[in-house]
């Protein structure tokens, strides 16, 4: 599904306010807009929610969604004289009902997908609508009368039959006038006013500048402008305003000079300009005096670069324009770089050249101006010119894996490898064929990094790349204003979707569907240990099972989705008062399902196809004080739950003091804290003023982990529970630590790796070219300091920081390390087979892995089975290897520094470790182990290197004693607790030999 920030054509034609106004979608890849749903009709093909016309329109409902169970009765009243409502009668009771609206139109809008359609159009002459042949879940009844205000209520429908009754008040209206900064009238501005009703209403100013908006329903209005040559302006108005007058501003001009590397003025230089908000990139050339003047700049942050022949200025990429500012930049050209790129298939040991491969160049690894280019017959193609410095390159071709590589001296070789092919079917619980399904492939890729396959991105960036090609579009020019950027560019797109002979295979339009049988094959896929993600209106998310793809090769799934259950619920205060537009997020437990909703008047939600176990967290509306809550909820399968859940009233503010030692304040203390409970979920940073002092607004009640920190003295942490009234921390100066890294030959090792291990976590340096280094933020304690330098073995040693108030260093023992051991070899399964993606360690491979590269001491074997470990110590030592799935091995080897141990064979047992696989979006990044009882127990074996578990202070050997409030006495209890939404965190209580400790660790994305 498109996000916003990579909107679907027909949404790129609306007006970004617009778009933005109505958060239609939040993230990538995370669906919502579940209460104010109906603003997706603009991203539907063939439908447009334009914000000055008044009708609403959508498509009619997909021809497969063929089960319609639902029907629902409306009744229209007008609005009758407002009563007084009962003690503790919610926000949906004050409303009075009048007489019966004679003549009306309801419309219903069912949202599949994040999409609207139209499900019913009916018009009534007696205030009485019946609505049928629905299908069930999230819809939006939209009621329209003349000289009423629209009335519109998010439904969520159930097989069966339903009520609802709307009341629309009297239309009111709206004139805004638009003038400039000297109040002359504005012309042609678009004028956008929401009221109560979630959908604005628009005009267009006239010659005057006034636009007069009418059908509107009661205040406050929020009123957007926009303009050509206008910078947009916002506004609320209370309720009774009927006229606003409101002054736009012109937008910001940048005057541009380019000179050479003589110092000359360069006249006819090309001069690109983007931003966020202006992009793809536009071009401009410089007139005969070397300059260029860009008007019609909105307020923001641009990027420029100048080229002339092989000249190339650096890119400057923070230019900042304020609302109205006229800014001089000058660009200077010198020598650029231009790189030669050779692509190839790499198959084996074989290399052949791939023609029509298309080529990415991009400086420093991130560039605003990537230059591309398509191989020709021989694999190469030549891009620049670009700065000199670092910069990588990015090749794909049909049927390939996209590979990146860093430029480096000479001609650049970009292998890539054959993609593969996954075939299967979804069905439903009863074994049916699950048809129209929307597929996408997830996972990790041969070199460990994840993999997220879906043919809508694919072409999107294939369209971008070829629309690129003919590099940035020209400004346009505007007499004596310079040149302005014109109207945006449609994104380039393909017609339609896929049709029913593409389905599965097709690439953009729809993506990847399930054809009517069920069954579909999806190509390319990236190879690896990769699994499908299934999900379809009608059914919860599914996904398989996690398969191994070789290159060029072909696997088999079956996902099985299921119908879920249906989640009502009703948010109040604690006065038991309905909360009107509170926002609710669903998330799942297991899979990637978040969902968004608002509360309606009576405080109520609801959520169709939802699975078994669920996270709800609710915050207020915008502009409310008060407190958040949070909830976990189990809907049954086929079934409906209910939950009530009250939001707490507004916390008191807590204040903290942070001090040195001598009691005087610490200005600019940074203060981090989080709650310790999980249906409490509060996170906060602030900072010290200069007498030390800070706020946390609304934190007073909750237990939290505190950690303070700021330069010069030792980071700290605390704990706090419900009854603190003020929080004081009194901070130590920290402590140096030195020491050196050196050969056995007494040789400097320059850029080791120095990591110090204390309560407050990991400092990390490494060393200078004569192998010293400096630890200065270090606290007093005991701390374990480790030490990695690529060729060498790692060594950990044990060290006790002195508390000398930071006035001399803590001197560490010389650190020798001696030459690496290595081994080299295969992993095979009990038939011999090679294993590819298996993990290969000294004494314990880590189950759990945060997603991207390898920890240090961790290799995974490639495509054929095949591993390289190095950073091994001489003596005896104890190698495991690990595929999830498939098994473990041990064995153990006498290694020798300097020397590479050939040709070792590892093969998976028949069992594989016994802790279970985790399928929610994120999780912790540590290994379990189980301790026999009674009672059984669950610790920590081993924690990622850098992880989320690593910086909140957990270390192998706590035990796991409760996650989120829940005991835990099993691996399988305790993983499942630990997987959850990636916007989740989790709070572990653990034990740490006899003492009890509490952390809030945040989940990220971890593969197994």
């Amino acid at each position: 599904m498109p996000s916003a920030a990579n909107p679907p054509p027909d949404e790129a034609k609306m007006p970004p306010r617009a778009r933005a106004k109505l958060d239609v979608f939040r993230t990538w890849a995370v669906l919502v807009a579940h209460t104010l749903a109906l603003l997706v009709l603009g991203t539907i093909p063939g439908s447009m929610l334009h914000p000055l016309e008044v009708e609403l329109s959508a498509p009619s409902l997909p021809a497969d969604v063929s089960e319609r169970p639902a029907s629902l009765e409306v009744l229209l009243y007008r609005r009758g004289v407002e009563v007084a409502p009962d003690a503790g009668a919610g926000k949906g009771d004050e409303v009075a009902k009048g007489e019966p609206v004679a003549e009306a139109r309801v419309r219903a809008f069912t949202i599949l997908e994040g999409r609207a359609y139209t499900a019913a159009d009916v018009r009534t002459r007696d205030g009485h609508a019946e609505l049928t042949r629905l299908p069930v879940g999230e819809h939006w009844i939209v009621a329209e009368a003349e000289g009423l205000a629209r009335a519109s209520r998010m439904v969520m429908l159930v097989p069966g039959a339903r009520s609802l009754e709307l009341v629309l008040g009297p239309a009111h209206a709206l004139d805004v006038v638009v003038v400039d900064e000297a109040g002359a009238p504005v012309p042609g501005a678009d004028v956008e006013v929401q009221g109560q009703d979630p959908f604005p209403l628009g005009a267009r100013s006239d010659a005057e500048g006034r636009a007069h908006v009418t059908r509107l329903s009661e205040g406050p209005y929020t009123v957007v402008v926009s303009a050509m040559g206008f910078d947009t302006v916002e506004t609320r108005k209370p309720s009774g305003t009927t006229e606003v007058r409101v002054v736009v501003k012109k937008l910001s001009a940048l005057v541009v000079t380019v000179v050479g590397p003589d110092g000359a003025k360069v006249p006819k230089a090309r001069v690109e300009i983007t931003s966020a908000v202006l992009w793809p990139s536009r071009r401009a050339d410089t007139d005969d005096a070397g300059s260029v003047r860009i008007s019609g700049l909105a307020e923001g942050t641009y990027a420029l670069r100048a080229t002339q022949g092989a000249l190339a200025s650096p890119t400057e990429l923070a230019v900042t324009l304020a609302r109205g500012e006229t800014k001089e930049l000058t660009l200077h050209l010198s020598a650029g770089m231009w790189v030669t790129v050779r692509v190839v298939e790499v198959d084996g040991e074989s290399r052949t050249p791939l023609a029509g491969s298309r080529v990415v160049l991009a400086e420093s690894g991130l560039s605003a101006f990537p230059v591309e280019g398509i191989t020709g017959k021989d694999g190469t193609v030549a891009l620049g010119p670009i700065p000199r410095g670092g910069a990588s390159v990015m090749a794909s071709h049909d049927g390939y894996v996209s590979a990146t590589v860093a430029v480096s001296e000479g001609p650049v070789d970009v292998g890539l490898v054959r993609a593969g092919t996954l075939v299967g079917r979804v069905v439903d619980g009863r074994g049916y064929a699950v048809d129209g399904a929307r597929i996408e492939v997830v996972g990790t890729d041969l070199s460990g990094m994840p993999v997220a396959d879906d043919p809508r991105r694919a072409a999107f960036r294939g369209r971008s790349f070829d629309a690129a090609l003919s590099g940035p579009r020209p400004l346009v020019p505007r007499g004596e204003l310079g040149v302005m950027p014109g109207p945006l560019p449609d994104t380039p797109h393909g017609g339609g979707g896929a049709s029913p002979s593409t389905r599965g295979t097709a690439l953009g339009g729809e993506g990847w569907l399930s054809e009517r049988d069920g069954r579909f094959r999806l190509s390319p896929v990236t190879p690896g240990r990769v699994r499908v993600v299934v999900r379809h209106p009608q059914f919860v998310e599914a996904q398989s099972e996690l398969v191994e793809l070789s290159p060029g090769g072909t696997a088999e799934v079956q996902v099985t989705m299921r119908g879920g259950g249906t989640l009502e619920g009703r948010v109040v205060d604690s006065h038991d008062r309905a909360v009107e537009g509170a926002e609710v997020v669903a998330m799942a437990m297991r899979g990637t399902l978040e969902r968004m909703t608002r509360t309606d008047r009576a405080g109520a939600f609801a959520f169709a196809s939802v699975p078994e176990d669920v996270v709800l967290v609710v915050e207020r509306p915008r502009g409310e004080r008060g407190s958040a809550a949070r909830v976990e909820a189990r809907v049954p399968e086929g079934g409906r739950a209910q939950v009530r859940i009250v939001l707490p009233d507004a916390r008191d503010d807590l204040p903290v003091r942070v001090v040195d030692s001598r009691g005087d304040g610490i200005d600019g203390a940074q203060i981090t804290v989080g709650s310790l409970d999980p249906s409490q979920p509060f996170r906060a940073t602030v900072f010290t003023d200069k007498r030390g002092e800070a706020t946390l607004a609304g934190a007073r009640g909750v237990p939290l982990h505190v950690e303070v920190r700021a330069p010069h003295v030792a980071t700290r942490t605390l704990v706090t529970d419900e009854n603190y009234k003020e929080i004081r921390v009194e901070l130590a100066p920290a402590e140096a630590v030195e020491g050196e890294v050196r050969t056995p030959r007494r040789d400097g090792i320059d850029g080791a790796a120095v990591t110090l291990y204390c309560d407050d976590g990991a400092h990390r340096t490494r060393t200078d070219k004569d192998g010293n280094f400096v630890l200065r933020d270090a606290p007093a304690g005991a701390c374990r300091l480790q030490v990695r330098a690529k060729g060498y073995a790692p060594r950990v040693v044990e060290v006790a920081v002195l508390g000398s108030r930071g006035r001399r260093a803590t001197t560490v023992p010389r650190v020798t390390l001696e030459e690496e051991a290595v081994v080299e070899g295969l992993v095979v399964d009990p038939k011999g087979q090679p294993v590819p993606l298996a993990r290969v360690a000294k004494d314990a491979v880590p189950v759990v892995l945060v997603s991207g590269t390898l920890p240090p001491g961790v290799a995974e074997t490639d495509a054929r089975g095949k591993f390289r470990l190095g950073e091994l110590p001489s003596g005896l030592v104890t190698l495991e290897a690990f595929a999830p799935g498939r098994g473990q091995a041990l064995t153990q080897l006498r290694l020798y520094s300097g020397r590479t141990s050939k040709d070792v064979k590892l093969t998976l047992g028949e069992k594989a470790r016994g802790e279970p696989e985790a399928k929610g979006s994120g999780g912790v990044a540590v290994t379990l182990g189980e301790r026999a009882g009674p009672p059984a127990e669950v610790g920590i074996v081993t924690v990622v290197e850098g992880s989320s578990a690593e910086r909140a202070g957990l270390a192998p050997g706590d035990v796991i004693v409760e996650v989120s409030g829940v005991p835990v006495h099993t691996i399988a209890e305790a993983r499942g607790r630990l997987t959850g939404p990636l916007a989740d965190d989790v709070v572990l209580k653990v034990r740490r030999g006899e003492a009890p400790l509490t952390v809030r660790v945040s989940r990220e994305e971890v593969r197994r």
